[in-house]
């Protein structure tokens, strides 16, 4: 057993107050004296975040110090409350009853900036202000890793079979790979009754829910009250064999509410980002955030679509700061589809973000999901999975179909988890590489779909292959293949395709990059229904490709 120790304070509150409030972001001019602590990571992230970070090559950086405290005890002087600290944009989440208040904060020698975030519509009563920190309420998590009950059965599966089975998680599944070590937080509206129901009562009985918290009300409690959360984990952690499962039911969890669905200001996306750096503090490999950002209920706020540049917005900075220290950000598209809108929402644009739209069970496109690309002409989504009558658990345990990207991403997630399983040394940044170079248009992405629905099997193979190699050959149409080819050094090399009926053969030449290449090879028309046999001439060697299919 370890224990993880999260030196991460949400909440400095002092006599709450009354009538009505308002948020605003202070961004703090430096950080003085953070060499002295910049070298000693133990005291501000946590063991498993240190590990992270060694193996995704990630230095230490200044945005991992928190805020300096000094500037924050001169912030507790004034009348007002420190809802959050930001260590990745250096500044204090702040609550007034009062604008009077913000000559005296900006004249504040160390603030830098003040950016008005929204009405305070979160809570029923001043006495759901708790006067304990995130800190107090969540200090150690228990690591327990089990690996059992393995997946055989495909029947098991029941009615998830076809959403895991048409981006291959099955077969994974079937191998015995379901998410064990990986650590992931779920970033969303709420998860009402999942401690209630029979598909998520391993996840207690194995203690893999490490923590929740709901930044939204400043609570532990996350199962009281959106039901979206619900529906997204069930993609990813519900396990009732014969009728629903998740593809990643074994791997570990922090629920984490950041979004009110009552209301729509700029301070959600200010939430999302201390729920992020929270993550981050905890260690977790993949954040799953089913949620995005266009209009708010302060048209001031809104969002214009030349700010979906992949870092402007407060939620895309904060997605990308959290993919720069090694995590997996998993994000909806989102379903403005059909709306004037039809774009990407925040974060989705993140350029290291892996932003998932949606499909139908034929893989068609689906009108609400959200198309691109972004505002500086990047391909989003990424990658799509079952976003239309995708299988899903209610709050009153029976099961639904239910539409959207927020169902798409978990699936994509999952199946991140289960790759991270496989090869737990990867890199986020290779997890997404071979989850792209697998996907079923990669040489032709769209604005629609992005490079596609990914092949889970083929992904894990690329994952693995350390060898100059033929790692896959695949028909994608009567005339074309589509190779696989990984090489340890950058070379050109000579493709021979041998028709062994015909004695015919058809020489390519290639360019290979180092590491994985996936390459569309147009074969002769008349020849392509025939066997064949490959083989790659690379500088010192012979690659030959065994199998003989027409």
């Amino acid at each position: 057993m370890r224990i993880i120790f999260l030196l991460f304070a949400f909440l400095s509150i002092g006599s709450p107050l009354k009538a009505q409030q308002f948020f605003y972001f202070i961004n703090f001019k430096d950080k003085p004296n953070f060499k002295n602590r910049l070298y000693q990571p133990a005291s501000y992230i946590s063991e498993r975040a240190i590990n992270r970070r060694t193996r995704n090559r990630v230095p230490l950086n200044l945005n991992d110090l928190p805020p300096d405290s000094s500037y924050l005890a001169q912030l507790s002087t004034l009348p007002l409350v420190i809802y959050g600290k930001s260590r990745w944009l250096n500044g204090a989440l702040v609550l007034v009853n009062s604008k009077e208040i913000l000559t005296q904060i900006n004249h504040l020698p160390f603030v830098e900036k003040v950016t008005y975030a929204g009405q305070c519509q979160f809570f029923e009563s001043d006495g759901l202000l708790s006067q304990r920190t995130l800190q107090n309420q969540i200090n150690q998590l228990e690591q327990v890793f089990t690996n059992k009950d393995t997946l055989l059965d495909t029947l098991a599966l029941g009615r998830s079979y076809e959403q895991l089975h048409q981006i291959n998680s099955e077969y994974l599944l079937g191998k015995g790979f379901n998410g064990s070590g990986v650590l992931i937080a779920v970033l969303d509206a709420g998860f009402k009754n999942l401690d209630m129901l029979p598909s998520f009562k391993h996840l207690f009985n194995e203690r893999r829910i490490l923590a929740t918290y709901d930044f939204v009300d400043a609570e532990e409690e996350v199962f009281e009250d959106d039901e979206h959360g619900l529906a997204v984990m069930s993609c990813l952690a519900s396990y009732q064999p014969g009728l629903i499962v998740g593809s990643a039911a074994k791997s570990q969890y922090i629920l984490l509410r950041t979004e009110n669905p009552n209301s729509e200001f700029l301070v959600e996306e200010y939430l999302w980002l201390f729920a992020a750096e929270y993550a981050d503090s905890a260690g977790v490999d993949i954040i799953n955030s089913s949620l995005g950002y266009t209009k708010h209920d302060d048209k001031s706020m809104g969002h214009k679509f030349n700010e979906l540049d992949g870092k402007t917005t407060i939620i895309t900075q904060a997605a990308e700061i959290a993919s720069s220290k090694g995590i997996l950000v998993v994000a909806s598209a989102g379903n403005e589809g059909n709306d004037p809108w039809r774009k990407i929402t925040a974060p989705a644009d993140g350029e290291q973000v892996l932003s998932i739209g949606a499909v139908d069970r034929k893989g068609n496109t689906v009108s609400f999901s959200s198309i691109g690309p972004t505002a500086d002409k990047r391909i989003k989504p990424d990658l799509v999975a079952r976003g239309k009558n995708t299988i899903l658990m209610a709050s009153n345990g029976k099961v639904f179909e239910g539409n959207g990207t927020s169902y798409a991403t978990p699936l994509i997630a999952a199946a991140a988890a289960q790759l991270l399983q496989i090869a737990p040394k990867s890199s986020a940044k290779k997890i997404k590489e071979v989850l792209l170079l697998s996907a079923n248009q990669y040489n032709n992405p769209d604005k629609q779909i992005g490079y596609g629905l990914p092949d889970l099997k083929l992904a894990a193979a690329m994952l693995l292959v350390k060898q100059d190699s033929i790692v896959d050959v695949t028909a994608k149409d009567d005339h074309i293949l589509h190779l696989v080819v990984f090489v340890n050094q950058k070379q050109k090399a000579k493709l021979n395709i041998e028709y062994v009926n015909q004695h015919f053969s058809e020489k390519h030449t290639l360019d290979l990059e180092k590491g994985l290449n996936r390459i569309p090879i147009k074969r002769n028309k008349k020849r392509s229904t025939e066997m064949y046999q490959l083989s790659v001439d690379l500088t010192d060697k012979k690659l030959i490709y065994q199998a003989l299919r027409p």
